[in-house]
């Protein structure tokens, strides 16, 4: 696709640690991890960070979408209904809380 710069956003922050780990060749994913390492290897800047669930409500509803789909890269001109009130909120600058115990 040449792309040279990435920003990875991951909810989970298991996941994110794993990725900017040096070396998880004791972990049970760690054929998985080494090859996502491998593919952001050759780009010349990547930023691996962990955001909150809630911002990240419009590739989570998608992934679970695409489970449903044909295999292949699917494009839309407009955002999917299941995620077109996330889109707008976001567009307008709508701020969510979050609740967070101590």
């Amino acid at each position: 696709m040449r792309i040279s710069k990435l920003v990875v956003e991951s909810d989970s922050n298991c996941a994110v640690e794993l990725i900017q780990k040096i070396s998880v060749e004791k972990h049970s994913q760690s054929t998985l991890i080494r090859a996502i390492k491998e593919l952001l290897v050759g780009l010349e800047s990547v930023v691996v960070r962990h955001i909150y669930r809630e911002a990240n409500f419009c590739a989570d509803a998608l992934a679970k979408a695409g489970q449903e789909q044909e295999d292949g890269v699917h494009c839309f001109k407009l955002p999917p209904a299941m995620v077109a009130h996330q889109v707008l909120a976001d567009r307008s600058g709508m701020k969510f809380s979050r609740s967070v115990t101590l």
